[in-house]
């Protein structure tokens, strides 16, 4: 997989947040990466500004859902490769 096929323009992460904070979320954003051969869905790592936690998103600009796929820890990380 090609850096450039999962690269996430300005654009793209400017409607990303717009989604994320139009369902209520808040935090930082610390990495977008588009999903490859899911059409407009990216993958998103959001940390808490409170306690410093971070959670994986999934997000899809075409329905406009959000979901949940898990905290990160040692165990689970996202790969930037």
């Amino acid at each position: 997989m090609s850096e450039k096929a999962t690269e996430v323009t300005q654009r793209e992460m400017i409607r990303i947040i717009g989604l994320f904070r139009k369902q209520g979320f808040k935090g930082n954003y610390l990495s977008f990466q588009h999903v490859v051969d899911e059409g407009a869905t990216y993958f998103v790592v959001m940390g808490d500004e409170n306690n410093g936690n971070q959670g994986l998103f999934k997000a899809n600009l075409l329905t406009g859902e959000v979901a949940f796929q898990y905290m990160l820890d040692e165990d689970h990380v996202v790969s930037s490769k």
